[in-house]
């Protein structure tokens, strides 16, 4: 069975103006050494990370860009 660690949350703007938070969490296995780190919104849409600065919400096909605050280095 899977398990998830939240890791942390960044801040994210769609072209259109829309806001949201995208959550990274780690998914842990309890019964094999592997982690994956997976992406959802904090309204729990699917989402993949693109680039050190964008994510793509998978269903909607919608770019979201990390405010310029939260990117990483």
């Amino acid at each position: 069975m899977s398990t998830y660690e939240e890791k942390r949350r960044f801040q994210c703007e769609s072209d259109a103006g829309k806001t949201y938070v995208v959550i990274e969490q780690m998914r842990v296995s309890s019964r094999i050494a592997i982690q994956k780190t997976d992406y959802i919104t904090d309204d729990g849409e699917i989402v993949t990370r693109l680039d050190d600065g964008h994510f793509l919400i998978l269903l909607r096909d919608e770019v979201l860009s990390i405010r310029d605050e939260q990117r990483e280095h």
